[in-house]
């Protein structure tokens, strides 16, 4: 995904998030010990030990994932820039993403909505490491998942799982649910200039997602630099079943920027959730024609 919001000093346009995911899981059980034929027991094999950390957390939810053969999840997406004086620019994306494990393939179809009124069809697939998308009346684009211009039109919950890995030593651990069956892994952020932002690893997706905003912000004559440039705030939330191997059930981030204008401030900011709907059993391939 996501929709670069329709800027209110500007135009609109499109797009949205990318990368890859994890291996295969088969479940620990705890199992009685048995006699063997010389009348000698085996030992019981222990239940695996419950995580403590949310670097454990991940990996437990990146092995529930992988033990199936497909996702679905439902998506939605919102962006707005937001000037004092001026009515709100927004864009809104509604989704729904089968996502495979083996093989690694995602088909994502939806609806952009932008506050004019006007919508636009999207379709997504990932099939064989390459990025395929085509919105509305316009021919497909093609190309690698490392193209920014590909990769902001893909969200896949399951390769960003992978990707939160790499941080997740940051993250605050909860448990949610009147039973406490929930975990809940989050990451905060705020206050950095949006020079220092870019290089920090939570935030590297959300903010390529939201500079096609910033690019029409400044065509549109908004000179502010990225040293001027605020991050306000910035929150992502990882739910996990806990009954369930904590498998993925919700991941959502919000982001939002404070570009100086005029003496004031726009405020541009990006919401992203999926929710996890259940087992995908079936397969993705691209439409025919699309080569």
């Amino acid at each position: 995904m996501l929709v670069a919001a329709a800027v209110a000093v500007s135009g609109c346009s499109p797009q949205g998030g990318k990368r890859k995911p994890g291996g295969r899981h088969r479940s620990s059980q705890t199992t009685q010990a048995q006699p063997d034929p010389a009348g000698t027991s085996r030992p019981t094999a222990k239940p695996a030990p419950k995580p403590k950390n949310a670097a454990q957390f991940v990996a437990m939810a990146r092995r529930a994932m992988g033990a199936e053969k497909g996702w679905t999840f439902a998506l939605r997406g919102s962006e707005s820039a937001v000037m004092r004086g001026q009515a709100p620019s927004t864009a809104t994306y509604d989704a729904t993403v089968h996502r495979t494990t083996a093989p690694e393939a995602l088909q994502q179809t939806g609806t952009i909505t932008t506050s004019k009124g006007e919508r636009k069809s999207e379709a997504v697939y990932v099939v064989g490491g390459t990025g395929y998308v085509k919105e509305g009346a316009e021919g497909w684009k093609k190309g690698p998942l490392s193209d920014p211009g590909i990769a902001n039109d893909i969200e896949d919950p399951v390769a960003e799982l992978d990707a939160f890995a790499a941080y997740a030593k940051s993250a605050k651990v909860s448990r949610t649910g009147a039973a406490g069956d929930g975990v809940r892994l989050q990451v905060t952020a705020s206050g950095w200039q949006l020079s220092a932002a870019r290089d920090r690893p939570a935030l590297k997706r959300a903010l390529r997602e939201v500079e096609p905003t910033l690019a029409q912000l400044r065509e549109a004559g908004v000179t502010a630099t990225d040293r001027q440039i605020t991050l306000k705030s910035f929150t992502e939330r990882w739910d996990l079943d806990a009954a369930h191997g904590y498998r993925l059930t919700s991941h959502r981030y919000v982001l939002t920027l404070l570009v100086p204008f005029q003496g004031g401030d726009i405020t541009v900011s990006q919401e992203v959730r999926a929710d996890n709907r259940g087992v995908f059993t079936g397969s993705v391939a691209l439409p025919p024609g699309v080569k």
